[in-house]
Parts: C-alpha cells; sequence; structure tokens
C-alpha cells in the first residue's frame, strides 16, 4: 500500500512539472510565430506635387506709432478732434492759449527794429570815423572803437532776429497738428488744464495702412526658410496673413524687414511682413500667423513627420525590405512643412516601404519577418496610434 502512495505521487510530480514546462516552451514559440507574420503598416515612398508652406505666429504692430506731446507751456483751450477717430497729417488736434505767445512776438519785433536802428546809427558812425582817420583828424583808438560798436550793433541784429525766430515758433506751436496720419486714441487732458513739455502724451495716432506682422524665428526655422527661398525665388512664394478663426486676410504680404542677428537670449531672429490695409481690417496688437505658400507645385519625397526619428547621428527611419524584414535607414532631411509632412532630400528611393506602425517595437522585431500592408499617408498618423 505505501509503494503504491509513494508510486502515485511521484507520478504526480512528474506530470506537474511536464505541465509546467511544456506552456512555457509553447508560449515562447507562439510569440515567434506570431512576430513571423505580424501585420504592420507601411507607406509606400512616392514622389508627389505639393505646395510648400512655412507658418509662423505673429502679431500685428502699426507701421507707426507716436505720443502727440505740447512743446510749449499753457493751457488748453480747445480739442480738435473725436477720440478714436482717423486723423490727417498736419491736422490741427489742439490749441494751447495763445496770449502770452503774441505778446512775446510782439516784443521781440520792438526788440529787432531797435537793434536795427542802432546798427544802421554804428554803421554811419563808423563810416564817418573812417573819413576822418583819412585826414588824420581821428586817431586810430577812435576809429577801432567806431568799428568795434558797429560790429556789436551787427550781432545784436542777429540775436534780435533769433529771438523773434524762436518767439514766432512757440506761438506756432500753441497749435499741436497730427504729426502722422491714422487713428488717435483717448485725449489725456481735457480743455482748461494747464499742460506743457512735462505733460507726457496728450494723445497717440497709430498709422493704419500699411500694417506690420512682426514674427520670430528659432535658429531652425531660420534654415529651413533659407532652403525654402532658394527652391524657387520670392517671386513664387505667396505670403498670407491668417486670422486665429482660420480666415485668410484678403491681401498678400511681402518681406519687409529681417534683422540683422540673432537675439542672444532667444536665439531667435526678428522678421516683418508688410500688408496693405486699405479697409483697416488689421488692428495693432492682433495676433494670427503668417503663412508662406509657393504658388507653383514642386515635386519631392514627402514623409509623415511623426515617421521620422532622430538621435545622435542624424535623422532615420524604419523600413520593410524586399524579403519583408525591417531595418534602420538613414535618411536626409528637407523642410519640415505646414501640414505635418516632410521633405526627404536622400536616402529613401520611390517604392520603398517606411514602417508607419509598432515603431516603438521595431528594433525588438528586427530581422523577423513581418506582413507589410499599405496604407495611405493621409491616415498615417491615426493608424500608428491605433496600432501603438
Amino acid at each position: 500500500m505505501k509503494k503504491t502512495i509513494i508510486t502515485l505521487l511521484i507520478l504526480a510530480s512528474l506530470g506537474f512539472g511536464a505541465y509546467r514546462y511544456y506552456p512555457v516552451v509553447f508560449s515562447k514559440k507562439e510569440v515567434k510565430q506570431t512576430a513571423m507574420t505580424m501585420p504592420v503598416d507601411v507607406v509606400e515612398v512616392k514622389q508627389k506635387d505639393f505646395y510648400p508652406s512655412l507658418s509662423f505666429v505673429s502679431k500685428i504692430e502699426a507701421k507707426d506709432k507716436v505720443q502727440v506731446r505740447a512743446r510749449v507751456t499753457g493751457f488748453l483751450t480747445k480739442r480738435l478732434f473725436t477720440e478714436g477717430d482717423y486723423v490727417k497729417e498736419g491736422q490741427l488736434l489742439f490749441e494751447i492759449e495763445k496770449d502770452q505767445f503774441v505778446a512775446s512776438v510782439n516784443s521781440a519785433e520792438a526788440d529787432l527794429a531797435k537793434a536795427q536802428a542802432n546798427e544802421e546809427n554804428a554803421v554811419a558812425q563808423f563810416k564817418r570815423a573812417k573819413d576822418l582817420f583819412k585826414s588824420k583828424d581821428l586817431s586810430q583808438a577812435t576809429l577801432d572803437q567806431r568799428q568795434a560798436e558797429y560790429s556789436t550793433a551787427k550781432a545784436v541784429v542777429k540775436q534780435a532776429s533769433a529771438n523773434l525766430d524762436i518767439a514766432k515758433l512757440n506761438l506756432n506751436y500753441t497749435d499741436v497738428v497730427a504729426p502722422i496720419s491714422g487713428r488717435i486714441g483717448t485725449a489725456a487732458y481735457s480743455v482748461g488744464a494747464l499742460i506743457g513739455p512735462d505733460s507726457g502724451s496728450l494723445a497717440t495716432i497709430v498709422s493704419t495702412n500699411p500694417m506690420y506682422a512682426v514674427f520670430s524665428v528659432s535658429e531652425n526655422q531660420l534654415l529651413q526658410m533659407k532652403d525654402f527661398w532658394q527652391l524657387e525665388g520670392e517671386e513664387h512664394i505667396q505670403i498670407s496673413f491668417v486670422f486665429d478663426d482660420g480666415k485668410i486676410y484678403n491681401q498678400a504680404g511681402r518681406m519687409n524687414f529681417v534683422d540683422i542677428a540673432l537675439d542672444e537670449h532667444m536665439n531667435t531672429m526678428k522678421m516683418r511682413v508688410s500688408f496693405e490695409n486699405p479697409e483697416n481690417q488689421l488692428i495693432a496688437g492682433q495676433y494670427g500667423r503668417v503663412e508662406m505658400r509657393f504658388t507653383d507645385p514642386q515635386k519631392a519625397i514627402l514623409l509623415p513627420s511623426d515617421l521620422i526619428m532622430r538621435d545622435l547621428v542624424g535623422a532615420y527611419v524604419y523600413v520593410v525590405n524586399a524579403n519583408n524584414i525591417i531595418e534602420q535607414r538613414r535618411i536626409e532631411k528637407g523642410l519640415d512643412l505646414a501640414d505635418g509632412e516632410t521633405i526627404v532630400l536622400s536616402g529613401l528611393s520611390i517604392g520603398d516601404k517606411v514602417l508607419a506602425s509598432h515603431l516603438q517595437m521595431a528594433p525588438r522585431l528586427a530581422k523577423s519577418p513581418v506582413k507589410p500592408v499599405v496604407v495611405e499617408t493621409e491616415n498615417n498618423t491615426q493608424k500608428t496610434e491605433e496600432k501603438e
């Protein structure tokens, strides 16, 4: 009986060991078999017609923004504009009390007349002195004195004339006019206030046509833009402004300014595009995007940007070769386009199959046969996410 029990226990142990061992072997074999036949999404490399484009977040700024200031001190007697209206260059905006400035002009005119009379007398005295000196009826010292008096009188006339000019300027400054054309903001002072050069801005005028879209470009984007301009030239590129709601402004822009160096702190370069603004649709401070797009189609190999990876060596993709084996392929990248695709300059040929799913598993699947399934380019992103 004992022997029978011992025998049964031994057989049970062997059976349990076999049960543990064989499923493990089978699981590994099953995983290997699954890997050999795993279907993967691939994109077939083609040369395509496309319209290259670049997009940058930008801010609308006015070409000119001027603070209107008083140049003389006095009481504000008139405000001759409506806040928020369009004003023209030279238009009268404010008037400062004129009485004291008119009096200053009158006084300066009187001083000039007096100086001119003294000059006439000094001229006559000097001529008389020269005649007397020739007849030896006047000493050299007296002649020199008359000449000095004549020179002094001439200088006084110049000084009086300059004082009159200043008085007239100050009188003119009592009329505060618009230095530029544009929309004028709120008035900082009311009629009756005492204003002067230290009063700060009386109002601000912002020009409305043209308007500038200003944006900053990173060093990498700058290199892309250089390639972009060199493809066909600026005359084949359309520059547009896109509002926050996606609508495209109806006027084309042109590159107006490129800064001379990268900003030391941000490592970006400031650029500016000019847009005509006849209907005042563009407003200073408005945000949107500047888009640069070719007017003529270009031909290139394009891949979805999310299929391209980088390491310390450079850019690469995974391809499924003719033997249905996944392998790494080094490529040279071109422009990253606004629609999520990247130009591939070299490393791929037409007909190559680029892996579009299981990208994280690709190193582990390398050298194992797979089943490539060609998918459309526009669905790659969605399919990749589903597969992962």
